[in-house]
């Protein structure tokens, strides 16, 4: 019969976090076994399951999606910016969404190293990495907002037929949205640290307990609320009367121009709904809100696997502008022929 049980709590990766903290509140009891604790053998089995899968399996898929996200997001950025001067406002707002992407990518290595050996990179790299994941998580989320706010201003309302573009008309919203989101993400310079467990560093909030912590249940709010279903609201109202009218209008030149925000937005909300359905059910149990034993180990697996379906569309991006946008194919096709002469000349 098992004396002792254990009511497990833990920090899951990014955005909540890139590598998963584990951290135990002990609980004596000889005579009852609650619905909210397990067998410390038990626990210690799925725990040690889930760490070496996760020991295997970050590394691996994540270093893959680095790779070719980066490739991708900078082909983009490349092409994006080499013709500046015809692109269009949503061809600026791509412009941020792809350093959005990147900057979140280049944060990958930190968390496949703490995965590994854990957090060797100091105090401050911990809190800096720490920030430019929340930013970046949170404008590629608005970002896509803003796209669907111009391409219904430009369908519904036929702005862009009778203003003067101008190269700040899409950049002042963007550079709002980026000190926006800095504002929100700014609170973890001031909780976050580093921790010695034994030989092991990790990097994460002073405070480890959810249940105490109120930033931390607050940043699961905004990732919620500012991250996923306002601009998933927002969106679906933009969209919908944009599809209205098209359905409406025999000009296909509209429906072509809005094929590619309507594929990414639906790509993006397809990669991280799972997430924040498995955050949400998480922050429930981490509540006790739950009745019932939730099964940690599924639980955990769920965590990892719906948050690397989410990083996906950090690399899908760059396949949706190739596959779906004409001007982007034909844009790319220019970068690839150009570099092509420049290989025959050089042999």
């Amino acid at each position: 019969m098992c004396v002792t049980y254990i009511r497990l709590v833990y920090c899951c990766c990014s955005p909540e976090f890139h590598a998963c903290s584990f951290f135990f509140h002990y609980k004596q009891d000889d005579t009852n076994l609650g619905s909210d604790y397990v067998c410390v053998n038990t626990i210690n089995e799925n725990l040690e399951e889930a760490q070496q899968f996760q020991r295997i399996f970050i590394p691996l898929l994540y270093s893959l999606v680095f790779v070719i996200g980066v490739i991708g997001n900078g082909l983009v950025l490349y092409i994006l910016l080499r013709y500046r001067r015809v692109r269009s406002n949503t061809d600026n707002f791509l412009v941020h969404l792809a350093i959005a992407d990147l900057l979140m990518l280049f944060t990958f290595p930190f968390g496949v190293t703490d995965v590994l050996a854990g957090w060797v990179f100091g105090d401050c790299l911990c809190k800096i990495v720490r920030v430019i994941s929340r930013v970046n998580f949170y404008c590629s989320s608005l970002l896509l907002g803003c796209i669907s706010i111009d391409r219904y201003m430009s369908i519904i309302h036929a702005v862009n037929a009778f203003r003067k573009h101008h190269v700040m008309t899409a950049h002042i919203p963007c550079f709002c949205v980026w000190i926006f989101c800095f504002l929100l993400s700014l609170p973890n310079l001031f909780i976050l640290g580093t921790f010695t467990n034994g030989n092991v560093t990790r990097c994460r909030y002073h405070d480890s307990s959810f249940q105490e912590n109120r930033f931390w249940q607050a940043e699961r709010f905004l990732n919620h609320v500012v991250g996923f279903l306002f601009p998933l609201i927002l969106m679906t109202f933009c969209y919908f009367h944009i599809i209205v009218t098209l359905c409406n209008s025999p000009r296909r030149e509209k429906k072509r121009a809005v094929r590619v925000a309507i594929v990414i937005t639906s790509v993006f909300f397809l990669c991280w709904t799972p997430y924040n359905v498995v955050i949400f059910v998480d922050t429930l149990d981490q509540l006790q809100l739950i009745k019932g034993c939730v099964n940690f180990k599924q639980l955990h697996l769920a965590v990892i696997i719906t948050e690397l379906l989410g990083y996906i569309h950090c690399c899908l991006n760059p396949l949706l502008y190739a596959f779906v946008g004409v001007k982007f194919r034909n844009d790319a096709m220019r970068v690839f022929n150009a570099y092509h002469m420049l290989q025959v000349k050089d042999d």
